[in-house]
């Protein structure tokens, strides 16, 4: 492969690994194509930006989208000329993530940095059809809060519903317990009477 052997006698130069990593790129090689980028980052040469953005681009295909967004952000933080398409990947990723509001952010910062992309169209209805979907989100959100607090409301009303039963049949169980009691005394004291009345006829009899 040339780009290999041209980073094998000039190891200096980013520019080779540059082609090295889209040569590996577009063979589906992705693990060789980033090992290539890396090392020519390393060389902060005049190809650093171009490694970057490539380098995101091969990390987002990766499903390594925080390695991509690192990469991203580096060249928007930048403010190089690579800093726009940087940007409009890092929306796309985190469209892909379903981080919608960071995506209408950078979504709309791109559309600042380059008015008279021709994308525009296409980005301002991803960018409406974002904000619905965010209002909508907001609206379940409030809903399943209020449904929440519904469902707590009525777990506290029957908590209180089963208190006050179990007060009610504590207090019915009291008084019976203690009709009862009183109707043990009253036997009791009966019981009593008619064994004076019976000594008292014993007594009699014998005095007879």
């Amino acid at each position: 492969m040339y780009f290999r052997k041209a980073t094998e006698a000039d190891p200096g130069r980013d520019t080779f690994f540059l082609y090295l990593g889209i040569t590996y790129h577009e063979g589906d090689k992705l693990q060789n194509a980033e090992e290539a980028y890396t090392r020519g980052l390393t060389l902060n040469g005049g190809d650093r930006d171009r490694l970057l953005l490539n380098r995101g681009n091969l990390r987002t295909a990766r499903s390594d989208y925080d390695g991509a967004s690192s990469d991203y952000t580096q060249l928007v933080d930048a403010g190089v000329p690579l800093s726009s398409s940087a940007l409009l990947n890092r929306a796309n990723l985190e469209l892909n993530r379903s981080s919608f509001d960071s995506a209408v952010d950078d979504y709309s910062r791109y559309l600042v940095m380059e008015p008279d992309s021709p994308q525009r169209e296409t980005i301002e209805k991803l960018i409406g059809l974002l904000g619905a979907r965010l209002a909508s989100d907001a609206e379940l959100a409030a809903l399943a809060a209020d449904q929440a607090r519904l469902e707590e409301e009525r777990r506290l009303a029957e908590e209180a519903l089963r208190a006050e039963e179990e007060a009610r049949r504590a207090a019915l169980m009291a008084e019976v317990l203690q009709s009862l009691s009183d109707s043990g005394e009253d036997t009791t004291s009966i019981s009593a009477g008619s064994e004076d009345i019976r000594e008292d006829f014993e007594d009699s009899a014998l005095e007879d």
